[in-house]
């Protein structure tokens, strides 16, 4: 019974899809994304993107030799919010300051505190940047930075740490 309820729902949906394309005079250019992919349709980053990105520099900040002996002490870190340098005004650095935090959080090398804290041993800045090039017949490459530097409460840097996440787009061919 469920396999022929299953079996009506996709029929229905398919002929739906069917008679838009059949009103438009034409195929639908809409398809499923896998929300696991990298694919790209445009070089701008995905929430995915995003997310990786934050990790994988949290990830190269926690591994330095310098923080290891953060394990036995658990300094106070404030981690301030990412300055979006992109030209996307809209970028969501908010999660990405949140990513950020939950990935130390659960390594427990430092106990985070918020940014109104009055006594704090280190703070964490970080700052998000892209260099967008254009070439011919619209082939683009966008180049992303994410830089971390980490602050002693009197201004001495202690680290700084980053990647490169670049994205290209091909000329557009016409039919």
């Amino acid at each position: 019974m469920k396999k022929r309820a299953l079996a009506l729902s996709i029929m229905m949906v398919a002929g739906i899809g069917m008679t838009g394309c059949a009103t438009t005079g034409g195929q639908s250019r809409v398809a499923v994304a896998d929300t696991d992919s990298r694919a790209h349709q445009e070089p701008d980053l995905n929430m995915g993107d995003l997310m990786a990105f934050a990790e994988n520099v949290t990830n190269k900040m926690l591994a330095d030799r310098k923080l290891k002996s953060w394990h036995k002490k658990k300094p106070k870190l404030v981690v301030g919010k990412i300055l979006n340098n992109t030209d996307d005004p809209n970028l969501n650095v908010a999660d990405m300051t949140d990513r950020i935090v939950e990935v130390i959080f659960n390594a427990e090398m430092a106990k985070i505190v918020d940014q109104s804290a009055e006594e704090f041993n280190y703070i964490l800045r970080s700052e998000i940047s892209s260099n967008r090039q254009y070439g011919e017949k619209g082939k683009q490459l966008v180049e992303y930075r994410m830089t971390m530097k980490i602050f002693t409460v009197d201004g001495e840097m202690v680290g700084n740490w980053s990647d490169r996440f670049n994205l290209a787009k091909a000329e557009r061919k016409m039919f």
